[in-house]
């Protein structure tokens, strides 16, 4: 903020900070989104350089990193649209499939976790698989469902960040959410299941 104040040497040094403290984090954040390390690594410039343009705009009571994380958020979403158009919900997903329903069932079901250390790693390689796949398949989609498990953000926060209406917000956390059980399905089964991948 004194940098933004006072101009000149002051805003070399506050990038350089900015760059200290904050590059992993937006750093690995964008290549979740992007798979790209020269893609991820210039959008983290990217989003330091609006933050120095909206400086202004940060009102300073509240810390600075999320206020940093929500610019390289409309950042990446801005470059995900760019790359990639949103495509429509496929309707014969709302028809109850036979993957559907036995994730409905495996959802409803409490069994625990497996405790052996082996049973954990599998289930770890099986969950970063799965992610994997969702991200690529639907990268708009895991970015959302990313922001609600990690960072914890509303339906109202993803609003803002997407640019949409209430109803259009929990439409599309819907879709995001229908994606990731496709997606995460050979996981939940794994988990819950009889331990037996398909």
């Amino acid at each position: 903020m004194r940098a933004c104040r006072e101009g000149g040497a002051a805003i070399e040094q506050a990038l350089r900070l900015l760059d200290r403290s904050y590059f992993g984090i937006l750093f690995r954040d964008s290549l979740r989104g992007l798979k790209d390390h020269e893609s991820a690594r210039d959008l983290v410039q990217d989003t330091f350089i609006k933050v120095w343009l909206r400086c202004a705009t940060f009102q300073g009571d509240s810390e600075l990193l999320p206020w940093v994380k929500s610019v390289h958020r409309h950042a990446l979403l801005d470059r995900l649209r760019k790359s990639t158009g949103e495509v429509p919900l496929d309707t014969t997903e709302d028809q109850p499939g036979e993957a559907q329903l036995r994730i409905a069932e495996l959802s409803e079901e409490t069994i625990p976790r497996p405790d052996s250390e082996a049973a954990r790693a599998q289930l770890d390689a099986c969950f970063q698989r799965c992610w994997q796949r969702f991200e690529a398949a639907s990268p708009s989609h895991a970015l959302v469902i990313a922001w609600i498990v990690e960072d914890g953000l509303t339906h109202e926060q993803i609003g803002e960040l997407l640019g949409r209406t209430p109803g259009a917000t929990r439409e599309f956390i819907s879709q995001c959410r229908k994606r990731a059980r496709l997606h995460l399905a050979e996981c939940y089964e794994l988990a819950f299941g009889t331990g037996e991948t398909a």
